[in-house]
């Protein structure tokens, strides 16, 4: 059995959350599917040993090709029994290794109890984060083998695994960064956030609160296999649109096509900035601040619209932009916004200004803060509302396409730095995309919230006019 370097680095890495992956062909399913197998035979100590493999569907298991073909491949060679009913294999020393789909979030009730010690997801970035973060907390057992979580996936900037991977991959090309193949970084979550660090950290009572984890990037150029078995399929993958064979081919995950665009890609050139270099003293006096909130409905990891909250800091040179963009229900949306506009660099006081889209269903979300607020009274956003501050409510009845094109002078004088984090990559990348038509299920909600921000001190004037008459 000849490995491919990733698959032997995915198969060997001590990290406890590994994923694998990133072009099509790159051997992921078997790498998967392998790498529990060494808990499956052997001495007594690993009969204990338990594991499942999730797909977000059925018939994805069972497709021709699919996992179900590919366990057959490795597990049957080692005696193992599929049970179709339980849709289980069994090895003869006892260990057990499901294969189990997970389509909706309530399907995370028929694992409440679960003891797993090993837990894969094949393509990871269809699943929902709580998904995965929910049977992650279920690998527990007595069996004495380290929990292990492995996954893999395709690009997909749209998914909460772009920003889990964001260290891994360059913000600018979208291609992984070679030299970070492999690196063990560890995580803590602080909600639905991830908070990283380079080496472990422990509460206060000597406890590990971290989880290691690492990502290790494949194309199908390391899966010689494949290659020579069907020497034709890197031909068919030529043949797609220059973005998804960018994305499938060459594993980029920030793909797109770079014809028919609104800029040309040179704008957008050194305009991700690390953090020192936003403006954060309080006491500059030439800084102007305006929040700006796009209430998307979109809920869906792989639907609907992004939900962005923007900050731009601006002096009398430059505008630097700071930004929370995702997918999220609605209620969320109200609390990430206290918990933006209440971290140090972020912290609103007097003199800021914030406003939120008032057209159709968002218009609720103004007195959603306002009851936040007055259940959170420690938060800075509700300080500056009972000192006078107020939500500007934004009513822009120039169409969409036209309020982007009002970025357009900045963005050719250079003026925009935007901080470099997970969320200003997706900004900048709907900046690159943007084609300048409307359209259902484009993504422009972040480009759009920057230009509120950027027309909040006209609608705050507008606002006051409406209340002198």
């Amino acid at each position: 059995m000849k490995l491919s370097a990733p698959q032997y680095d995915f198969l060997s890495t001590q990290a406890q959350f590994a994923v694998y992956g990133g072009s099509a062909g790159s051997g992921k399913s078997f790498a998967l599917t392998l790498d529990p197998l060494r808990h499956c035979q052997g001495p007594s100590a690993v009969h204990s040993f338990r594991g499942a493999i999730f797909r977000r569907t059925y018939p994805q298991i069972s497709s021709p090709g699919g996992l179900l073909d590919e366990c057959r491949n490795n597990y049957e060679k080692l005696g193992a029994i599929y049970n179709n009913t339980s849709a289980q294999w069994r090895f003869p020393s006892g260990a057990k290794i499901n294969l189990s789909s997970l389509q909706f979030t309530k399907d995370l009730n028929n694992y409440q109890g679960s003891q797993l010690d090993f837990v894969g997801f094949d393509e990871c970035a269809q699943f929902e984060q709580s998904q995965v973060m929910f049977l992650w907390g279920r690998c527990r057992s007595k069996s004495g083998i380290k929990a292990t979580l492995r996954a893999t996936c395709n690009p997909d900037a749209s998914s909460w695994l772009y920003k889990f991977l964001y260290w891994w991959i360059d913000p600018v090309s979208g291609y992984p960064i070679k030299d970070r193949s492999g690196v063990i970084r560890y995580f803590k979550t602080l909600g639905e956030e991830f908070i990283w660090s380079d080496e472990p950290t422990y509460d206060d009572d000597g406890v590990l609160e971290t989880t290691s984890a690492t990502f290790i990037p494949a194309t199908l150029n390391d899966n010689q296999v494949l290659m020579q078995a069907d020497p034709s399929y890197r031909q068919r993958l030529m043949q797609l649109s220059d973005s998804e064979r960018d994305r499938y081919l060459h594993g980029n995950w920030l793909a797109s096509s770079i014809t028919g665009t609104e800029w040309n890609r040179d704008l957008f050139i050194d305009l991700l900035v690390p953090f020192e270099q936003y403006p954060v003293p309080r006491h500059a006096s030439d800084v102007v601040r305006m929040f700006s909130v796009d209430a998307s409905k979109g809920k869906h990891q792989h639907k609907g619209d992004y939900s962005a909250i923007i900050c731009v800091a601006q002096n009398s040179e430059l505008k630097y932009v700071d930004a929370d963009v995702k997918r999220r229900p609605p209620g969320q949306i109200v609390e990430d916004l206290f918990l933006f506009t209440n971290q140090e660099h972020h912290s609103i006081r007097s003199g800021d200004l914030i406003g939120i889209e008032a057209l159709q269903f968002q218009s609720i979300f103004i007195d959603l803060i306002m009851h936040y607020a007055a259940a959170h009274p420690d938060y800075a956003l509700s300080k500056y509302l009972r000192s006078g501050g107020i939500i500007i409510p934004v009513q822009d009845m120039l169409k969409k396409e036209m309020r982007i094109r009002r970025l357009d002078g900045p963005l050719r004088r250079r003026e925009f730095r935007l901080i470099e984090n997970p969320s200003t990559s997706l900004l900048l990348n709907q900046f690159r995309n943007w084609d300048g038509m409307p359209g259902v299920g484009k993504h422009d909600d972040a480009i759009d919230a920057l230009d509120m921000a950027l027309q909040l001190p006209g609608h705050l004037e507008r606002y006051y006019k409406e209340l002198r008459k």
